[in-house]
């Protein structure tokens, strides 16, 4: 059995709650200084909030949500209080800094303040299942016997936080773990790191990317936004039997235009098919996208290869995520999620 904060302590030995801490305690900042200057919310923003966090996991009825949070060890006050916090961080963070102390900072008591934040945020999950594809190969690679480079693991923490030998005491004291504990995760990120280079070999690699061609084809695109639909399609015709550049476009209409280099895949599904078989240089959209209308036009278009960085990236994520996905599904049960 793994508890919550197994899973966050994990994480933070990886040095991945940093960000996550800094951003959840700014919203509680936000928060005080909404209390400090008497600022009230307006009815119903919570209540709408809740409603939207009950449908994206079909929380039907009040029991349904209740079970869900109490499976999680989080109650209805919790869950209004974080939308509360969320609210006054969207109203404050312009003028409430976001400056947070450094990772070393980070205790055991900062990290169960915050985790029923991280629960219901979303945050909490990825950090689970990247602990789950560690528990996963330390059973797999530990049971063959293969010896493990647990020194090379040791100085990669090292440089992860910046710290010396010394200070390791002091940073399991702060997490109140212990020597055995630190060996059991540089052993499971040896076994890690050991199962993903097995499985994500050069052979595998180039099989992957063939699969993968069009959605990680790389893209020059021109793009600029509209605040209307009618300003946007004013623009394409310019471009389109005018002649003119999108920039030039943009710019004398007063609104932003650059040039973006991106993989297909991070493209809305709609677009994505568009430019991929757009002609070079032609104009296309206009796309609705939060509030706003994109014309856009493809300046390059390239294949992808394994020499990209980006792409070699994206190619051995799919492959962990069917490996592991597979992997998992016969050692790992979740209580929840």
């Amino acid at each position: 059995m793994v508890s919550t904060t197994d899973v966050l302590c994990a994480a933070q030995f990886r040095n991945e709650l940093q960000p996550l801490l800094a951003r959840l305690e700014w919203q509680a900042d936000c928060e005080g200084e909404a209390s400090r200057l008497g600022l009230e919310i307006e009815e119903d923003v919570i209540e709408q909030k809740i409603n939207q966090f009950r449908f994206d996991r079909d929380l039907i009825s009040a029991e349904d949500t209740e079970a869900w949070l109490s499976a999680r060890g989080l109650s209805t006050e919790g869950l209004e209080g974080y939308f509360i916090r969320c609210h006054w961080w969207e109203v404050l963070r312009e003028r409430v800094s976001a400056d947070r102390t450094d990772a070393g900072a980070i205790d055991l008591g900062r990290i169960e303040a915050v985790a029923p934040d991280l629960l219901l945020s979303g945050s909490f999950g990825p950090l689970a299942t990247e602990h789950s594809r560690r528990l996963v190969a330390r059973h797999t690679w530990g049971q063959g016997g293969n010896a493990l480079d647990l020194e090379g693991e040791r100085g990669r923490f090292l440089v992860r936080f910046g710290m010396n030998a010394e200070g390791l005491g002091d940073w399991l004291g702060a997490l109140r773990r212990n020597e055995e504990w630190f060996q059991e995760m540089l052993a499971m990120e040896g076994s890690y790191r050991a199962v993903c280079d097995s499985v994500s070999t050069p052979e595998k690699l180039a099989r992957a990317l063939v699969t993968l061609r069009l959605p990680l084809t790389r893209l020059e695109v021109e793009t600029a936004e509209f605040d209307s639909e009618d300003a946007a399609r004013e623009a394409l015709i310019c471009v389109r039997d005018d002649g003119l550049s999108l920039e030039e476009v943009a710019r004398e209409a007063g609104y932003p235009c650059e040039q973006i280099d991106l993989l297909a895949e991070d493209l809305p599904e709609a677009e994505r098919q568009e430019l991929l078989f757009a002609g070079i240089g032609e104009p296309r959209g206009p796309a609705a996208s939060g509030g706003v209308f994109r014309v856009r036009r493809v300046l390059r278009r390239s294949e992808p290869t394994l020499d990209d960085a980006r792409v070699k990236g994206r190619v051995v994520r799919r492959i962990l995520d069917s490996h592991f996905s597979e992997a998992a599904g016969s050692k790992i049960r979740w209580l929840f999620w």
